[in-house]
């Protein structure tokens, strides 16, 4: 198998992203915000300003996911949307307040729940393409830090290989799943798992007026303890890994009750990750056009915040 050499992000920039709570502050001239992180995972109270000093939008992460109460202003100070979430997919719209007609109250009850299927995994929203009203495809890279789990004796790891060989899951060369490898091409042999690339779809729901992310695709990133080199071993197509990624319980206590399997982890965002890459007409990774340590963890933060105000926006513009 031809080698890709992994340069989406040095190794040594880790270093720099704190592993416990800590507070941080953005502004880009266009939204000021501040916002605290745990474990690498946004969680804990957000709120942002427009560029006049008016309040933008107020409310808490949990794990990535917002959690409990959030409040939306306009610039000019006027409440436009406030709601409460009951999951990462439910909430209870206060403001705007919900139309109490019969037939128009019916349009109101939530669209989904998050229920297991039978092969034991979460089902996602039948989603509509003609509903989907912004997009972006993100790169992340998962590293052993804070994500001691996924990493402690190779468990997810010795997962795709067990299912590799089984054949219940096929490796391809890359993330677009077109060239499928077989088990004889791939060789982990002098090779150690040092982190995980997903690739992932993020896009907002008109349909249930709410921001999703889905993951696509996972590759173990290897380095060779010999010569250091460091290369993507092969692609899995996530929606074909779940059930298998079901089935590996998780019994921790670091995680919420609702954790139960890896896939769990997974559909809840419990896991570290670094934006490497946002989609884009060049193609390019942000250690494309970024060079220092600091400025590709800004940029990283940039396209992580510009999500999150993109659907406060989205918010704003379906109540006008």
């Amino acid at each position: 198998m031809k080698k890709q050499i992994f340069l989406l992000l040095p190794l040594a920039l880790l270093s720099l992203i704190p592993g416990q709570r800590s507070r941080h502050e953005f502004e880009n001239g266009i939204v000021k915000c501040s916002y605290e992180t745990s474990r690498m995972r946004i969680d804990g109270p957000y709120i942002s300003y427009y560029k006049n000093g008016q309040k933008k939008s107020e409310g808490q992460f949990e794990n990535n996911y917002r959690t409990g109460k959030w409040s939306v202003w306009d610039s000019t100070g006027r409440l436009r949307v406030q709601r409460i979430y009951e999951n990462p997919f439910v909430f209870k719209a206060i403001v705007p307040a919900a139309p109490s007609d019969k037939p128009v109250a019916l349009l109101n009850i939530p669209r989904y729940y998050p229920e297991y299927n039978a092969k034991g995994y979460i089902d996602y929203f039948n989603l509509k393409e003609r509903m989907v009203v912004w997009a972006t495809r993100i790169w992340r890279f998962i590293p052993e830090s804070n994500n001691e789990l996924l990493f402690e004796k190779d468990r997810l790891f010795n997962l795709l290989q067990k299912n590799m060989l089984l054949k219940n899951i096929t490796p391809y060369k890359d993330d677009e799943y077109r060239t499928e490898l077989t088990a004889d091409a791939i060789s982990s042999k002098d090779m150690k798992v040092i982190g995980y690339r997903i690739k992932e779809d993020s896009f907002f729901d008109n349909d249930r007026f709410v921001s999703e992310t889905r993951i696509i695709g996972i590759c173990p990133v290897m380095q060779n303890t010999l010569t250091q080199d460091t290369i993507d071993l092969y692609w899995i197509y996530m929606p074909e890994l779940r059930e298998y990624l079901a089935q590996e319980k998780i019994q921790s206590k670091g995680f919420p009750a609702k954790v139960k399997s890896l896939d769990d982890l997974f559909f809840y965002r419990c896991f570290s990750g670094i934006i490497c890459k946002e989609s884009n007409i060049f193609d390019r990774k942000i250690s494309d056009y970024k060079t220092e340590k600091q400025s590709i963890i800004k940029e990283a933060e940039r396209i992580g915040i510009g999500m999150i105000e993109t659907e406060h926006d989205l918010w704003i513009s379906f109540t006008q």
